[in-house]
């Protein structure tokens, strides 16, 4: 568990709204996977503004939010940021800076989530829960904050799936990430839509 202040403390530019002390245990983007005790993202795209939600996850039992606008409005604590997505990404940094384990990050144009998952089994088999890996496929800018987020002080060794679809993506989810160990499974044609060159 996490508390506001702490949060504040990786975010820059984030204003606190209500309690610092109050705290958070999982961190969802998503109103439909709430639970009592959760802190919300209010994440905005082209096409979802996540703001619209922030009454009905206080309602679901989110008991903080991030958000661009809207906390004091939503009778909700939280942190008030710049960019929603790019706070969840700070958050992030900051809690796996508290956690040393061996890392391995999985990268490549093919068959990241089938190594990423290969290497999770081995890993659960030699570690039996004590082992960390990427759920599905959360490899983009808000899948790897939040699987890195799952992070507990039981862990002891894990592994993360990381994806991109613009150039800067892999060296951001990095940084994030701070791996010992980086696979990169494959370089391949997959990527010329994002990229000039393999």
């Amino acid at each position: 568990m996490m508390n506001l202040q702490q949060a504040l403390d990786w975010i820059p530019l984030a204003v606190l709204v209500g309690d610092g002390r109050t705290r958070f245990g999982r961190v969802h983007t998503d109103t439909r996977s709430l639970q009592a005790g959760d802190l919300f993202v209010a994440l905005k795209g082209e096409h979802f503004d996540a703001h619209e939600f922030l009454a009905q996850a206080r309602a679901k039992g989110a008991v903080a939010a991030i958000a661009q606008q809207g906390l004091v409005d939503a009778d909700l604590p939280g942190l008030e940021v710049v960019d929603a997505k790019l706070a969840l990404g700070h958050l992030a940094c900051g809690w796996r800076s508290q956690f040393n384990l061996p890392l391995v990050a999985v990268t490549g144009s093919n068959g990241k989530t089938t190594v990423t998952q290969m290497i999770a089994s081995v890993l659960q088999a030699w570690k039996s829960g004590e082992a960390f890996a990427t759920a599905g496929n959360l490899n983009n800018d808000i899948g790897v904050p939040l699987t890195l987020l799952r992070l507990r002080a039981s862990h002891q060794v894990g592994v993360v799936e990381l994806g991109m679809n613009h150039p800067g993506e892999i060296a951001y989810l990095s940084a994030l990430t701070k791996p010992t160990i980086a696979l990169v499974n494959n370089a391949q044609r997959e990527h010329l839509e994002f990229m000039a060159t393999v």
